[in-house]
């Protein structure tokens, strides 16, 4: 199986998007997954992604809310994903992420409603998805950062009302530590449906920092025969989990969770083949 491994941009903070390409390549991924800013060109973002000759596996959202309660939020929200997914469109992205707002965990006090607005405006943003032939992943977050969406069980749940075939699952290892009783088993319950793979140990640092199973997880990879990449999306040690800079080493701690990280999941996915 020809794997791409590749890892979030956002983690390395408040440098050029050049820089941070540079750094990818230097640990010695395959691509990356970049940041859906609309404000970037993406002819020049993919030009700049090919000089390096990495692949956009990719694209993360801005923080938007698909399930308000107030129309005005939502409908912005649903635009932002239209507009986003033009955007992707022109970067020549073959997926990108959708999520709930991160940092709202309670809903409208109607679980119900709420559920229904999830439902509607995935849909709104998967008939643009499915007529541009980009698949969308919905990231499957935690208690903590979104009330919607916390299982893969829920996030299949989400895709069977949405009725929609370009819609797959995101599942994180750091997310699913938190939620999942087996994250090695929720990985197989997703099946087919799942469309990327985020990994970081429990603690959202390098592989080996914490006391999840990732061996585990990426047997189970090989169970369904997923064939997709798999993301590392790490952090160094630190309050804020919104924010990467964690002090003034943060970018040299990251690089170094990334290399090793990169050299065991290498090694457990050559031995599953």
């Amino acid at each position: 199986m020809s794997r791409d491994f590749g890892l979030c941009l956002w983690t390395f903070g408040d440098i050029s998007f050049e820089e941070k390409c540079l750094i990818a390549k230097k640990i010695g991924v395959d691509g990356v997954e970049v940041q859906g800013n609309l404000n970037q060109d993406p002819t020049e973002l993919s030009s700049i992604l090919k000089k390096m000759n990495l692949k956009l596996l990719s694209v993360t959202p801005d923080n938007v809310d698909i399930s308000s309660t107030d129309d005005k939020i939502r409908e912005n929200a649903v635009q932002y994903f239209l507009d986003l997914l033009s955007w992707a469109e022109k970067a020549g992205a073959a997926r990108i992420c959708l999520h709930g707002d991160v940092g709202k965990y309670a809903g409208c006090g109607n679980s119900i409603k709420d559920w229904e607005l999830l439902v509607d405006s995935s849909k709104k943003i998967m008939d643009k998805a499915e007529l541009l032939q980009i698949d969308v992943v919905y990231e499957v977050l935690n208690r903590y950062e979104n009330h919607q969406i916390v299982t893969c069980a829920e996030a299949l749940a989400l895709i069977e009302a949405v009725g929609n075939p370009n819609l797959y699952v995101l599942l994180d290892a750091y997310h699913m530590n938190i939620e999942e009783t087996n994250p090695a088993h929720a990985l197989i319950q997703c099946g087919s449906k799942l469309g990327i793979y985020h990994v970081a140990d429990s603690n959202r640092q390098g592989v080996g920092n914490g006391h999840a199973d990732i061996q585990a997880q990426i047997n189970a990879l090989h169970t369904v025969n997923y064939n997709g990449p798999i993301i590392m999306e790490m952090v160094a040690e630190g309050p804020n989990p919104y924010t990467p800079v964690k002090g003034p080493d943060y970018l040299e701690v990251i690089v170094d969770y990334y290399k090793n990280s990169l050299e065991l999941l290498k090694k457990w996915d050559c031995k599953q083949e």
